[in-house]
């Protein structure tokens, strides 16, 4: 595994599960729009191949139907250029499934959300003509939600906070339906829903899951939350030397002279929140 993982070098994240590896480029801030793609590509052809370099010194041949690479961006139609590695083509996606989650081109999670409501409504039409037909008590429903529902809710979780309102209503709207369904209580109020004892809504069980995951990070790997607070604080500070009329003499100091670039200009004034501040709502 670490030979593998050595092998590959200038990565930003890299992470290897069973035989699956995932490797992720990131964009240099000095880069401009213009070169962004044809850098970021260059760095993907030579990833490949320093992994095909590997894979003859230790006599593991790569499959290149099985090595694929997707551009994540907000761009309407960008320019996807063709990359070879030994006279084959490596074909570029533009959603692919890890780990259970399927990840889009531009990060929305549609594909991902449409699958795990049709999962859900699938197991929901078992349920309700088990229901119907009063083959199932409680105790037994109930014990088919968590082992054939309430799993498809895991991968939701990590994405939860990051969704847009519209989304989470849907989400919360199809587990009171399970619930309604569970309970042979079709008429039943939303409020009257929310207040049944086993009712768990998906936002508590965002809570519950990221309280977990945070306190894991804290003892196994504290450097993530480390980086995120030094991020702030680098935001805090540069804020600091560029809009404090008290601090332009040592701004002087550090910043060459000349107009202040665009880049540092939405810097300065960004306002969104990022990933992990909306996860960190949910803790």
């Amino acid at each position: 595994m670490d030979p593998l993982l050595s092998a590959v070098s200038n990565l930003h994240f890299k992470h290897l599960f069973a035989d699956d590896l995932a490797i992720v480029i990131s964009p240099s801030a000095t880069w401009s729009s213009k070169v962004l793609i044809s850098y970021l590509s260059q760095q993907v052809s030579n990833v490949i191949k320093e992994l095909y370099s590997y894979s003859i010194t230790w006599k593991q041949p790569l499959n290149f139907k099985k090595i694929y690479w997707t551009l994540f961006h907000q761009q309407l139609s960008p320019s996807i250029p063709v990359m070879y590695c030994e006279n084959n083509i490596i074909e570029h996606v533009p959603k692919f499934k890890y780990l259970g989650v399927i990840l889009d081109a531009r990060l929305s999670f549609n594909f991902h959300l449409d699958y795990i409501k049709t999962k859900i409504q699938k197991n929901i039409v078992v349920f309700r003509r088990l229901s119907n037909s009063r083959m199932l008590s409680k105790e037994i429903s109930y014990r088919l939600y968590y082992a054939y529902i309430r799993p498809y809710y895991q991968s939701v979780l990590n994405l939860y906070p990051i969704l847009s309102r519209t989304k989470q209503q849907q989400l919360e709207a199809l587990n009171r339906k399970i619930f309604r369904i569970i309970n042979r209580w079709h008429d039943a109020t939303n409020d009257e829903v929310i207040n049944l004892p086993a009712y768990k809504s998906i936002e508590l069980l965002t809570q519950i899951h990221f309280t977990k995951l945070f306190a894991t990070i804290m003892s196994s790997n504290p450097s993530v939350i480390a980086d995120y607070i030094q991020h702030k604080l680098y935001l805090l500070f540069l804020r600091e030397y560029f809009l404090n009329p008290f601090m332009l003499k040592e701004k002087q100091k550090i910043v060459g002279k000349g107009r202040t670039s665009n880049r540092v200009r939405k810097l300065l004034t960004y306002c969104k929140p990022s990933l992990f501040d909306q996860i960190f709502s949910f803790t």
